[in-house]
């Protein structure tokens, strides 16, 4: 699938909408109506209240390519997604609030403990220009 084309109003009206998201760890999430799972599943025990958005979860090869691949396949993945109805159906999944996009890794990212959510925060700004922080517990 193309990049769509955004004019400049478009992204305006985007940015005017979306509230700051965030990415997250579980273990560091809030218990808040806007977290919103991009993981493939979430952790055993997670107390409700979550959503889930499957389409960026990573695909059945998360666990078993190395770092460069992982990026390749990932992006690939991403590839395939409109940025603009990605970005309105996380905003609609958090109900008005801050989204906090949830998987499981943990900061401090290196090349064998990273994290996909950070690949989506780079998919973000460099197609919409959004700017999408970590949370730090």
């Amino acid at each position: 699938m193309a990049r769509p084309s955004l004019s400049m109003s478009t992204l305006a009206g985007l940015r005017s909408r979306w509230i700051t998201p965030f990415l997250c760890a579980w273990s560091t999430a809030s218990a808040t109506s806007s977290r919103i799972s991009i993981a493939r599943f979430a952790p055993r025990g997670t107390p409700a209240g979550f959503r889930i958005y499957k389409p960026l979860a990573p695909g059945p090869w998360f666990n078993s390519v190395s770092h460069a691949e992982y990026r390749t396949l990932y992006f690939a993945q991403l590839a395939l997604l409109d940025v603009v109805a990605v970005e309105a159906n996380l905003h609609s999944l958090a109900a008005g609030a801050e989204p906090v996009l949830l998987c499981w890794e943990r900061p401090p990212f290196t090349q064998t403990n990273f994290c996909h959510r950070r690949m989506v925060a780079e998919w973000f700004k460099k197609e919409l220009g959004f700017c999408v922080k970590e949370l730090q517990p």
